[in-house]
């Protein structure tokens, strides 16, 4: 065990800091994922801007380093405390990276993988409730909605203390003030990029050839 949790945050915030979004898009279209699509450096923009296989792996990659880090932080001694601090400093780290200049993403994939690992059972249980309420509705941000908030509750049914529901959803609202704080650059991205909520995937062409706009849905 080391002698101060320091450094398990700051190991937490540089691994959350690792820009996935950007990496994978910048090396499959050369395109910044920051300035296309719909602005931010998360796994939807690039499922929309590149392709949805790209899009999977990026929320793959970044729910996997949530994991990770708490998987790290354990090893390494953190009490309990410092583990639910965890959580925040790799908020800290996607939304706003070193390795980016401070612009990320929003964190969501990379809350999953945290929360994979505190809180398994309720966060499988919730993740379930996404995919069955995608089926239903076939839409994904009202999707979304009833995924979050299932594993912001569920923990309840599983025993768990109301103080964990408070920390689960103190987690996703962070996400809410970072979606405010990255709304005017994304309404400037918008602008530029056409794009809507229900745009359909644009596919990256091996040869660069990028498809154009077609009724403002469908991402160079």
């Amino acid at each position: 065990m080391i002698r101060s949790d320091l450094p398990i945050l700051v190991m937490a915030y540089l691994l959350g800091s690792i820009p996935f979004a950007y990496i994978v898009t910048r090396w499959r279209a050369g395109l910044d994922i920051r300035e296309v699509g719909e602005g931010n450096v998360g796994a939807r923009n690039v499922w929309h801007v590149v392709g949805p296989g790209w899009g999977a792996l990026v929320a793959a990659l970044d729910a996997f380093k949530g994991y990770l880090a708490l998987e790290v932080a354990e090893k390494l001694g953190a009490s309990e405390g410092t583990l639910l601090w965890v959580g925040f400093a790799l908020l800290l780290g996607h939304g706003f990276p070193i390795f980016l200049q401070g612009r990320g993403g929003k964190g969501v994939a990379v809350t999953i993988g945290f929360l994979l690992g505190l809180l398994p059972i309720s966060t499988l249980v919730g993740l379930t409730f996404f995919g069955l309420a995608h089926l239903l509705l076939r839409d994904f941000n009202r999707s979304v909605n009833v995924g979050v908030a299932a594993i912001i509750f569920l923990p309840l049914a599983f025993g768990q203390s109301p103080w964990t529901v408070l920390y689960v959803l103190s987690l996703f609202l962070w996400m809410g003030v970072k979606k405010i704080l990255d709304l005017p650059h994304e309404r400037e991205v918008w602008a530029r990029s056409g794009w809507k909520g229900d745009a359909k995937p644009g596919w990256y062409h091996p040869r660069g050839e990028r498809k154009g706009y077609r009724n403002n849905d469908v991402h160079p």
